[in-house]
């Protein structure tokens, strides 16, 4: 078996499409699809060989490589691509058999301990933490050294659009629906492998990837899809989980498999199906041998599975299949001798074709005893500051006027995030006894607030060393709320207004950057704890004057809220 290893480097978010989420918004895998590259790489071939869209390419005799390279599973495979770790090595879904105890998370803190995950595939039920709470992690990759364990999470992007009328170019009645790309996020590393069987076949594939920019996924003329290859050095032994089976094989009582990616099986009647039990009489079939499952050995999930064919311009029958992660744990095999070799050949035959449907997109990947013995594990993230730098890495020096359109964009991405936190934020707040406060004294404070704001945001245009510091900026309001009158003083104590203006000026920073890390579009915006938006290398934060700023917005919110819901009463 050859195997070609290479790096995705997303340049632009990727619509890698799955079907889940809303019917009118497009979700995306967190990984890209082996469908996507071979698709991407049949372009090239034909492009390079001259082959028109309207030749018939499956035609053995006229093209005796395409069906070879591209679809015959037995003879090359389109793996999917998985994110990287740390060390530029692809990651591998979480086995579905781990458990984390509800409310536990983890922590990218190097000098924090890891949370502790537990594999029930090793762990009987009458062993098992009678205290414990077990849940499902919500991380999709991993690697895995002894007992220490790295998660990984695929950051996201999403934008919203409307249908615009092609011939007008803007959105009209009857063709104007807004819907929403949940997309990979840019700058980021993924390592795609494709396994064939001869020297020929991986020169081929390889002379393929040596351009190095390429177009994956959906909406390609709406701003995704852009992703750069880097081809690896691979001329030897190849092994999905890095070890190789026969070691895997002889160090494990039982006889565990996992799969290391959606698996669509038949039944006997060609239907598919998501039936443990067919799964187990397919991989008997395949090893020669009858297995049976361990009791509560088996540990699976199920969803959907589609695609799309540019060929036909039209999306692929759905269809079930097992999910990613699925582990399957079966009593002890008892083999002779003579025969253990013939049964190592057959679970390498496995390991390296695949079972099921569509295994040259990289459907159907199994592993054999993946994971030693151990019961349980030691978690946590990947330093951030890692993963920046290892992303920052991958980009280019920019030019100074595309390094300043870069900062501008990360500007407006850090705004508009931020008005979207504010907009929640005013929605939670109701004020205590708010109808006491008279309209005369909530207009006085809008207009203070109001001049107040507009100081800041001229301050914001100045060199940072001729600013005025955000206490003198604030001292209008906090001056307004220090000197009212005492029938006033006592209508703010009674909604508590006042004690909640006094937070948000002089800690502005403080409940700003705490709803960014609590907030589910910006948690994964974290860098060293602290709110950062990357692009291009260029980074964004949240300074003070920033977080001043949206104080003294969230005030006038506040208050316009409080005065339209009086006039409502």
């Amino acid at each position: 078996m050859k195997a070609i290893t290479f790096l995705l480097h997303t340049q632009q978010p990727i619509l890698a499409t799955s079907l889940q989420g809303d019917p009118n918004s497009d979700v995306s895998h967190d990984y890209i699809l082996g469908s996507m590259i071979r698709g991407a790489l049949i372009g090239r071939y034909l492009r390079q060989n001259n082959i028109k869209h309207t030749d018939d390419i499956l035609d053995s005799q006229r093209f005796p490589d395409i069906k070879r390279l591209f679809f015959d599973a037995s003879k090359t495979r389109y793996l999917n691509a998985y994110p990287v770790d740390i060390d530029k090595k692809r990651t591998l879904p979480i086995p579905l058999s781990w458990y984390k105890n509800k409310g536990e998370e983890f922590s990218e803190d190097p000098d924090k301990q890891g949370k502790p995950v537990y594999d029930f595939s090793k762990i009987s039920i009458d062993e098992r933490d009678e205290d414990l709470s077990p849940k499902l992690l919500e991380e999709k990759f991993c690697t895995v050294s002894d007992s220490d364990v790295l998660l990984y999470r695929v950051k996201r992007r999403i934008n919203i659009h409307n249908q615009r009328d092609r011939k007008r170019g803007r959105g009209i009645e009857g063709s104007g629906a807004v819907f929403h790309y949940d997309a990979i996020d840019a700058v980021q590393t993924f390592q795609a492998v494709v396994l064939c069987d001869s020297e020929e076949d991986k020169s081929i594939i390889e002379s393929l990837l040596q351009l190095e920019d390429v177009w994956l996924g959906g909406s390609q003329s709406a701003g995704y899809g852009h992703v750069k290859i880097e081809l690896l050095n691979n001329d030897g032994e190849w092994y999905e989980v890095g070890i190789d089976s026969k070691k895997r094989i002889e160090r494990n009582e039982n006889l565990t498999i996992t799969l290391l990616s959606d698996t669509i099986i038949c039944d006997e009647w060609g239907q598919t199906v998501t039936d443990p039990e067919r799964l187990r009489q397919l991989f008997s079939e395949s090893l020669n041998e009858e297995i049976k499952f361990q009791k509560g050995g088996i540990y699976a999930s199920s969803l959907i599975v589609g695609g799309f064919n540019r060929k036909w311009g039209l999306p692929l029958p759905q269809t079930p299949a097992l999910a990613a992660g699925s582990v399957f744990v079966f009593e002890k095999v008892d083999i002779e001798p003579q025969y253990f070799q013939k049964f190592l050949q057959n679970v390498e035959t496995l390991e390296e074709q695949g079972i099921g449907e569509r295994r040259v997109e990289g459907f159907g990947r199994v592993v054999f005893n993946w994971l030693d013995e151990e019961t349980e594990y030691k978690a946590k993230l990947p330093e951030q500051e890692t993963q920046i730098k290892q992303q920052v890495n991958t980009i280019k020096s920019l030019k100074p006027e595309s390094s300043k359109i870069a900062v501008g964009i990360a500007d407006r991405i850090v705004r508009k995030k931020l008005d979207e936190i504010l907009i929640q934020k005013v929605s939670s707040i109701y004020l205590n006894n708010q109808e006491d406060i008279s309209n005369s004294q909530l207009s006085r404070l809008m207009l203070v607030a109001r001049q107040a704001l507009y100081e800041v945001e001229f301050e914001q245009t100045k060199p940072e060393n001729e600013r005025r510091s955000i206490t003198v900026l604030a001292e209008p309001v906090n001056g307004l709320l220090r000197n009212l009158p005492s029938n006033a003083r006592r209508q703010f104590e009674r909604s508590k207004l006042d004690q909640h203006i006094h937070i948000w000026l002089n800690e502005p920073d403080t409940w700003l950057k705490d709803s960014w890390r609590s907030n589910p579009q910006t948690k994964n915006l974290v860098v060293a704890n602290q709110p950062k938006v990357n692009i291009a290398g260029k980074e964004q934060d949240i300074d003070v004057y920033i977080a001043l700023e949206y104080s003294l917005r969230l005030i006038m919110a506040v208050i316009k809220k409080t005065m339209k819901d009086k006039n409502n009463d």
